[in-house]
């Protein structure tokens, strides 16, 4: 396998990857990068990945000689790295050598199904996981709004596990948001705790837009003001609240169960 090398931190290409770290250019660029071996493998697979940079560390396994066959078979660049070089370009302690440039996806707008609005969320661990469930429960895509952590973000990606390549994602700010969701009759549900019902005997409809928000605030005054209904989930314990991502999920397998129960 013949694949360029590149010895030095100047590289143009290195210059530009590093660059992806910036929020502005991964959306000037439409594009943003995945690590190691799994998510390589898989952003492979799906046919995101249009180039990959690895080092010799990789031709080491069997699996990775895998990932670069399928790579090379596929179109995708392969550039091989020294060590230094790659250290410059990893967002990880303790790097498995390999890293993907994916192109960011143009996901038609489709409002049906389950759709989950992050509501200023800013936490990158917070969107990733949030990504992720959204995946798992069969979401029909994420609404992020204006204030949120792009979703794109390197530590955002890798709680996703994945789930960034599998997952439509539209960015808007909030007032837009409400304005798309209500010409479309997509009822929006707030987890909120504030005069809400216990999501175990909510009744929610086939298609609605779960809007989760910001870890300090809460969801934000507007989509509270054209919530349909809010929901909240009943702590037993003496704490008050959960972490964003955790009620997500709650709430979204609450749904999942639902229409799993109402199919039998």
């Amino acid at each position: 396998m013949n694949a360029p090398l590149i010895t030095s931190k100047n590289n143009d290409q290195i210059k530009w990857i590093k660059k992806l770290n910036q929020r502005k250019f991964r959306v000037q660029e439409r594009a943003y990068y995945v690590e190691g071996v799994r998510l390589t493998e898989e952003a492979v697979c799906s046919g995101s990945a249009t180039s990959l940079f690895f080092t010799s560390r990789l031709l080491s396994t069997k699996r990775g000689k895998n990932l670069l066959e399928r790579a090379q078979a596929q179109g995708v660049s392969l550039t091989e790295c020294t060590e230094s070089v790659f250290s410059e370009i990893t967002d990880t302690v303790n790097s498995q050598g390999v890293l993907a440039i994916v192109r960011k996806r143009h996901w038609p707008f489709v409002l049906k199904g389950l759709l989950v609005v992050a509501d200023e969320i800013q936490d990158p661990g917070n969107m990733g996981t949030l990504c992720r469930t959204a995946v798992a429960a069969g979401a029909s895509g994420l609404i992020v709004t204006s204030g949120s952590v792009d979703p794109y973000n390197p530590k955002a990606v890798r709680s996703s596990m994945g789930g960034i390549l599998h997952l439509p994602i539209w960015s808007m700010d909030g007032e837009e948001a409400v304005q798309v969701l209500e010409e479309n009759n997509v009822p929006i549900i707030a987890a909120d705790l504030e005069q809400a019902v216990d999501c175990f005997n909510a009744s929610f409809p086939q298609t609605l837009a779960l809007v989760v928000g910001n870890e300090a605030r809460g969801v934000s005054e507007l989509m509270l003001t054209h919530a349909q209904m809010r929901v909240k989930i009943p702590l037993l314990g003496p704490v008050e609240s959960l972490n964003a991502s955790v009620a997500a999920g709650i709430l979204l397998y609450e749904i999942v169960r639902q229409r799993w129960k109402d199919e039998l």
